[in-house]
């Protein structure tokens, strides 16, 4: 399975085509990271922390000038991947990595654990790649509704209609026949993923934002 460009960045560091591997509920606020880029010459330094104070460095890596910064767990987090630094700069960003992460999917259907071989799904760490797909779909819908730049203050309200559509992703991904029973689960959870969508509420600031709620009253 490719790499999906999935991960949402807030600011305006020179930081693209982020990509991680472990990411959880424990090594980051429910999804979210906070970036700090770091320069002393031509050397720049890279942390990631799970705290918007900056105090829980769960990842760091550096480079020497723009090009490929390879990210390691800082303080056991279980965190890694990888960026680009695609030109010279410094400063601070927040990262959106997931809605839902593996283990809302087997907290929402333990079955699904049975189809990871050696720890993968579809050639890809974990459930990553279905999540991956699940936090696509859910931002092309926020941004249809709230604009490119919206960012919220918390991510958990994502995660009941994520963790649906990833659970659809894989059991599409297994399903092989019109008539495969892994096809019916599949339809079903995006079924339940459409139904989650009303209740999402988001804050920005004192504002409570309901991106999904019905704009026509059908008879």
């Amino acid at each position: 399975m490719p790499k999906l460009d999935y991960v949402t960045q807030h600011g305006t560091l020179p930081l693209e085509h982020w990509d991680f591997t472990g990411a959880d509920r424990d090594n980051t606020d429910h999804g979210r990271l906070w970036a700090g880029l770091a320069r002393e010459g031509d050397d720049f330094t890279l942390t990631l922390y799970r705290d918007a104070l900056r105090t829980q460095a769960v990842a760091t890596g550096a480079r020497t000038g723009p090009g490929a910064i390879t990210l390691e767990p800082a303080n056991d987090s279980g965190l890694s991947g990888s960026v680009e630094l695609a030109e010279t700069g410094e400063g601070t960003a927040e990262l959106d990595v997931f809605y839902a992460c593996d283990a809302d999917l087997v907290a929402r259907h333990a079955d699904v654990a049975a189809y990871l071989v050696d720890g993968s799904f579809a050639g890809a760490p974990g459930f990553s790649g279905p999540c991956a797909r699940a936090k696509r779909v859910l931002d092309a819908m926020l941004a249809a509704r709230l604009g490119p730049d919206f960012c919220a203050e918390t991510l958990t309200p994502l995660a009941d209609a994520a963790t649906d559509y990833a659970l659809a992703f894989v059991f599409e991904w297994l399903s092989s026949r019109p008539d495969d029973p892994a096809l019916d689960l599949a339809r079903r959870f995006a079924d339940s993923a459409r139904q989650a969508l009303p209740a999402i509420r988001l804050r920005r600031g004192a504002e409570v934002i309901i991106p999904f709620a019905a704009r026509v009253t059908r008879a």
